[in-house]
């Protein structure tokens, strides 16, 4: 008993002597893989630096956890990563054409029995009747359509009314309709409200109504406004057509794989690392058409994935779209030809995922190197209101702060690091060891013991 008490109090020894020695280190450059100098010329409290692809490549982590920049001193500076997004367009402003409409009330034919139609005409010969719901809104009626010039689509956001100031104030509604053919007729808005109130130098004006649809030249080309006002005096003098920008869109990096035939109909593509991908474009080397099968798989021991049959090409200056993922991890990607060898020349495939910026507070003295590649790093990004506080965010704006260009290549730890383990992990597999060796330990003494009886009981015998 008392080599098994031995055995236990060593054991707990152990355990307890790789935390104790890990505490309180400090990374330094030395424990990154690669590097790049910075040029910090333009002086500045913060930098916003634009990642290489090597640095996706490379990472050990597809969130770029081992990512960091050091000072002269050696001392990791303060960082936020930030997700690259291209500007927002401005929103369009399209002027519609605008017909206004007489109304009158058509008689019902005989064999209809009760009818509910109103003829709608324009001063230039245009006719349209209404019928059911449609004829239920009374008031001033506008057919509106695209400019002659406007040859494509919009999608419209907003329709904005345009109307004379009045000498007194007014409210009102209108309904929307839309139409492809100026026959049958949809409902797209119902009694939005409309306001125009001055008061002294003030006016207040509400004359926008939000849409959802796409006026085009081929669909839904027409629509019908109808004005509901107790003010006589009111008409249209014009419509807007509001196009509003599109959500701020993440941008790409653009990661191509390393090709590998397996066959005379199928080959793959794989990344480094595992790779967040939101789309794979797929690029024939010359023209022509290839039908084929695309799977993809998140690790070399991940069994491969179905994702889509598409057929590929390149003609006349055109090529195939990307194919979509969810932006998980992808390692590989395949293609399977469909009745066909695959060309000579492999076509190229190439990961598309989000873009990311480093932007950094440049404490400690220049040079400042942006180092990655680390397998045992844990995140150290901030979030950006903890790196610029936000009362200085007018003044130091992230996508204006001055940009800190890559410059050369700095030796730091090597390849090595790209396996390098944590202290935790280091713990983990020492702690797992130490328990096996206490299991086999008491089994060895157990099995001493036992043996030991059995000799002296058969001593005795």
């Amino acid at each position: 008993m008392k080599w098994m008490n031995a055995v236990v109090c060593t054991a707990l020894l152990a355990l307890c002597g790789p935390a104790l020695c890990d505490e309180g280190q400090t990374e330094s450059p030395r424990d990154y893989a690669f590097g790049r100098s910075l040029d910090t010329s333009a002086p500045s409290q913060w930098y916003r630096v634009m990642l290489p692809p090597a640095v996706y490549e490379q990472s050990t982590s597809p969130e770029l956890h081992d990512v960091r920049v050091f000072n002269q001193s050696g001392e990791p500076v303060p960082f936020s990563l930030v997700t690259a997004t291209r500007p927002q367009a401005t929103p369009q402003s399209t002027a519609l054409r605008l017909f206004p409409l007489d109304a009158s009330p058509l008689a019902p034919s005989r064999d209809a029995g009760d009818s509910d139609k109103v003829l709608l005409r324009s001063r230039n010969g245009v006719e349209i009747v209404l019928e059911g719901q449609n004829t239920a809104a009374s008031g001033q009626h506008y057919l509106l359509t695209l400019p002659e010039q406007n040859a494509g689509e919009i999608a419209l956001s907003q329709l904005q009314l345009l109307w004379n100031a009045p000498r007194t104030p007014w409210q009102g509604t209108a309904s929307v309709y839309y139409s492809e053919d100026l026959k049958r007729w949809f409902s797209l808005r119902e009694d939005m409200p409309l306001l125009d109130v001055v008061s002294g130098q003030d006016r207040l004006k509400l004359d926008r109504i939000d849409t959802d649809m796409v006026l085009s030249p081929d669909a839904n080309r027409y629509l019908l406004v109808v004005l509901n006002s107790e003010h006589p005096g009111l008409t249209l003098t014009g419509v807007n057509a509001i196009s509003a920008p599109a959500q701020a869109m993440s941008e790409e990096m653009s990661l191509e794989g390393e090709a590998e035939p397996l066959s005379a109909s199928e080959a793959q593509w794989h990344w480094t690392h595992p790779q967040p991908l939101s789309a794979v474009s797929i690029t024939l080397n010359g023209d022509g058409v290839l039908p084929v099968e695309i799977a993809w798989r998140s690790t070399e021991k991940d069994t491969w994935h179905p994702l889509k049959k598409e057929v590929l090409y390149r003609l006349e200056g055109k090529t195939s779209a990307p194919v979509s993922l969810n932006g998980g991890l992808v390692q590989a990607v395949k293609i399977t030809t469909l009745n066909a060898r695959l060309p000579e020349n492999l076509p190229v495939v190439t990961g598309h995922r989000d873009r990311y910026d480093l932007v950094f507070n440049a404490q400690g003295k220049a040079p400042y190197v942006l180092a990655w590649g680390n397998g045992a790093a844990k995140p150290a990004s901030v979030e950006p209101d903890m790196l610029i506080p936000a009362d200085l965010r007018k003044t130091y704006d992230l996508a204006n702060l001055p940009q800190a260009d890559i410059q050369d290549n700095v030796a730091l730890g090597g390849e090595g690091r790209l396996t390098a383990t944590s202290a935790a992990e280091r713990e983990s597999r020492m702690n797992t060891l130490l328990v096996w060796g206490v299991l086999i330990a008491g089994v060895v003494l157990l099995a001493g013991m036992a043996w030991r009886i059995w000799r002296e009981t058969q001593r005795k015998a």
